[in-house]
């Protein structure tokens, strides 16, 4: 069984998980709506297909960030896995989507009358802090595991 520290450190890690994790479901809904559209419009143009695979990109890397972070706070809790370990892990995977979903959606403008899109970019973004959050937590996490060991 995890340590104590490390369990009670893993129920706020999850929570913000999940909550990650929800913002990545809207901002893919919110961009869903907009998915023939875009499909049609990348049909005829290759720019317009390379920002469809890049929008596809940086909304799939963060869902599977958050869910391995989630996934790893099960590990944490009930597999008894090494902190050290999976705090490593998701450190350099939260990093690394935070700052390629930072590269694509930071500098994109807001489109009139593009409600759904707009409401994407927004949440993109949150999700791009929450994962900086989390990988503050889980180093954090990391730190307190190799410590009490």
């Amino acid at each position: 069984m995890a340590s104590f520290l490390t369990t009670l450190l893993a129920c706020p890690l999850a929570l913000l998980s999940i909550y990650a994790g929800q913002k990545s479901y809207h901002a893919i809904m919110n961009l869903h709506s907009d998915q023939d559209r875009a499909e049609k419009a990348a049909e005829h143009s290759n720019k317009a297909a390379r920002e469809l695979w890049r929008i596809r990109l940086t909304q799939a890397g963060g869902a599977a960030t958050v869910l391995l972070s989630l996934v790893s706070t099960l590990a944490l809790v009930f597999l008894s896995a090494a902190p050290e370990l999976l705090a490593s892990v998701n450190v350099a995977a939260e990093i690394s989507a935070s700052l390629y979903i930072s590269g694509y959606w930071r500098a994109k403008a807001e489109v009139p009358f593009m409600t759904e899109y707009n409401e994407a970019i927004r949440r993109s973004n949150d999700l791009r802090r929450l994962l900086i959050a989390l990988s503050a937590g889980w180093a954090f996490t990391g730190a307190v595991g190799y410590l009490a060991t």
